[in-house]
């Protein structure tokens, strides 16, 4: 089961970095029309996505040392 977790959040991660147009777009589907994200959303997606890439990388990893 963690590593169902962990291949999500990489699934995410690799979405978050090079796709965060399409997550704003999921994200506010129902409250904005025809709206586009800021680009200081895009570049904090982008940070956050490499920042949970690296860490599920390092999880796995772990997991797979022990």
């Amino acid at each position: 089961m963690k590593y169902l977790y962990l291949i999500i959040l990489i699934i995410l991660s690799v979405f978050m970095i090079f796709k965060p147009t399409l997550l704003w777009k999921i994200e506010h589907f129902l409250s904005v029309k025809n709206g586009e994200p800021t680009d200081l959303y895009i570049t904090l997606m982008r940070i956050g996505g490499t920042f949970f890439l690296i860490s599920s990388v390092v999880m796995v990893f772990l997991f797979w040392l022990k």
